[in-house]
């Protein structure tokens, strides 16, 4: 049975320096890997001033209809999804990036979803549920050319 002081001292010997156990605690993120679009467009409310757009244009994936990627198989790079909420405030790719890699920051389909409508918690259940999908969009006009913003800690969960 180990006693408190004899766990301090098997600590100390492996953690020199707070550096060290910051280093051990905080494992490095790759950004590698690729998205498909359609998993990165679940995410999307459109209450991010034209952001995601933007986006779909700088990686030339053709939007016909002006807002959603034609090819919903596509297969993205992670480090352009990333660079599409970073560069161009896409609030749906820095959601997909947050669940793909568990990161630590507030979610921005649950943050779009409080102000459209007035209720926390319902990212996980909009998802998978049309209901709520269809409620949505019904309760979404008067928030068409609002743009929310992105926080800073979303923007330091992906730096």
């Amino acid at each position: 049975m180990f006693t408190a002081a004899g766990v301090t001292v098997l600590m100390s010997g492996t953690v020199s320096s707070a550096t060290g156990a910051a280093a051990v605690a905080a494992p490095v993120r790759t950004w590698d890997g690729q998205i498909q679009v359609s998993d990165w467009e679940r995410y999307y409310l459109g209450l991010d001033g034209g952001a995601h757009q933007k986006a779909l244009r700088a990686l030339n994936l053709t939007h016909g209809n002006g807002v959603h990627a034609d090819d919903q198989y596509a297969m993205v790079p992670v480090a352009s999804v990333r660079r599409a909420a970073l560069e161009f405030g896409d609030h749906a790719a820095a959601d997909v990036l947050r669940d793909r890699f568990g990161l630590d920051s507030p979610s921005m389909l649950g943050r779009g979803l409080k102000l459209v409508l007035g209720e926390d918690g319902l990212e996980g259940r909009y998802l998978d549920d049309p209901g709520l999908q269809l409620r949505y969009i019904g309760y979404r006009r008067p928030y068409a050319r609002y743009a929310m913003p992105m926080p800073d800690a979303v923007r330091r969960a992906l730096a």
